[in-house]
């Protein structure tokens, strides 16, 4: 029985600690943890307005948004192989029990100029969306990006863009 008890406890402080961690931003220099803080900020006041936009996420989708957009760690990763062997990738959702996003920041920062602030906050809501298990179509990568997770990137840069703070972001010299 004491056993049965050491392994419950165990269990219970792997698997919950990192619901509670604070939130966490890696890899990104000063300046450029600065603008992923904005953007997590940005992420955090208006994510209920970006859900309501995306009229088919299920109660559970939305309940797990609310939670992965408050304790997600980002991580800038653009000198590893993850951005740098994927021309066209802007981030991915990976990492243990889905806790962290890799965004390939400078390659937004590059990529998108004076829009690179609300294309950041795309990016990161995105991932956020797989992370937090929202529904995507098959073909995902390949299809025509109207599924519930790029419906939701979406709509997080249509907010972004709508009040105004789309402009450039300073670049990541965090190696």
């Amino acid at each position: 029985m004491k056993h049965l008890y050491l392994a419950t406890a165990l269990f219970i402080t792997l698997f919950t600690t990192q619901s509670f961690a604070a939130q966490k931003i890696k890899n990104c220099g000063g300046k450029s943890k600065s603008e992923v803080q904005k953007s997590l900020n940005f992420l955090h006041n208006h994510i209920e307005g970006i859900m309501n936009n995306i009229n088919d996420l299920t109660n559970g989708e939305k309940r797990r948004l609310r939670r992965k957009v408050k304790n997600v760690n980002i991580k800038c990763m653009d000198h590893k192989p993850v951005c740098k062997n994927h021309s066209d990738r802007g981030g991915v959702e990976r990492h243990i029990f889905n806790s962290a996003v890799v965004i390939c920041y400078n390659r937004i920062r590059n990529k998108f100029g004076n829009n690179a602030f609300c294309k950041l906050t795309d990016v990161i809501l995105h991932e956020i969306g797989h992370s937090a298990s929202v529904k995507k179509n098959r073909g995902h990568n390949n299809g025509p990006n109207n599924d519930r997770v790029y419906r939701l990137g979406l709509a997080a840069e249509d907010k972004c863009d709508a009040k105004g703070k789309d402009r450039s972001i300073k670049k990541n010299t965090t190696k």
